[in-house]
């Protein structure tokens, strides 16, 4: 017999004829089923909204630099390992272990030797580069400094993520902008292609590309100045059509606050009388 949600049932023995009256627990609610992306374990201070899972999906340290990383196509994994040097081989591999369950990124395998693995973005993964652009332009007008302590300055990094640092619209005739960094081991070089008011990097996997119409040469120092908050060019070397190579750079979003403007201006006798 049921009493509200109480089970009461009874339970009888024919020996000693007695009768013994039993109540159940409360019966259980129907269970509402809940869904996850993915088999990991759900953060407790996530809230089921679209922001909590996308943040769920791509709000930590590296996932949004490895889709910036992917972002120009097909990527070998040993490429990928080379150009996030900050990040360990066992951390990445779990980090895109995470990816492909949330579906940002999908692996394939070539039975080669030595092994081949090619890693290339999902739909999914491709609608975060819109949101990965807008977080560093923001970074670089509200949080963009020298480089802090513990930071690591990757140049190579920094020059291939230039067609986020630059607002759409960049109002320069299409060219070819070759980036040159000097470095002990060699000159690495990257090239910048701006077409129609867009720029794009090369990926540097042999396809064809367009032949420099200027070119930007400079040391570690040289280029640390030149992308950092002050934009020092007067490291670096043009050759080329120079204007449109200083034009390009020119265009990188510069940080919103001058911090020399939050100290109060001194006043002099006459502005003091003219108040």
């Amino acid at each position: 017999m049921a009493v509200g949600n109480i089970l009461i049932s009874k339970l009888e023995n024919p020996k000693i004829r007695t009768t013994l009256s039993t109540v159940d627990s409360p019966t259980d609610p129907p269970r509402v089923e809940r869904r996850r992306l993915s088999t990991r374990p759900t953060p407790s201070h996530r809230q089921w909204t679209p922001l909590g899972r996308a943040l769920a999906a791509a709000g930590d340290n590296w996932t949004l630099a490895i889709i910036t990383e992917l972002g120009p196509g097909r990527t070998r994994l040993s490429t990928l390992r080379e150009r996030l040097a900050g990040v360990s081989a066992a951390v990445l591999d779990r980090y895109l272990q995470r990816m492909g369950e949330a579906g940002l990124v999908r692996r394939e395998r070539y039975r080669e030797m030595p092994p081949r693995v090619e890693l290339e973005l999902t739909e999914a993964g491709r609608e975060l580069l819109p949101i990965a652009t807008l977080l560093t332009r923001w970074g670089l007008r509200w949080a963009w400094s020298e480089p802090l302590d513990g930071e690591i300055v990757d140049l190579n990094a920094l020059l291939r993520s230039l067609p986020s640092m630059i607002d759409d619209g960049l109002k320069i005739v299409d060219c070819a902008i070759e980036l040159v960094i000097e470095e002990r081991g060699g000159p690495r070089r990257h090239l910048a292609i701006v077409e129609r008011g867009s720029v794009r990097m090369h990926p540097g996997d042999g396809s064809p590309c367009p032949e420099p119409t200027a070119t930007i040469r400079g040391d570690w120092r040289g280029w640390s100045a030149a992308i950092g908050p002050d934009a020092d060019i007067e490291g670096l070397v043009f050759s080329g059509r120079t204007g449109l190579a200083e034009a390009l750079l020119a265009a990188v979003v510069r940080p919103a606050l001058d911090p020399s403007q939050d100290e109060p201006a001194d006043v002099g006798p006459a502005e003091e009388s003219a108040a």
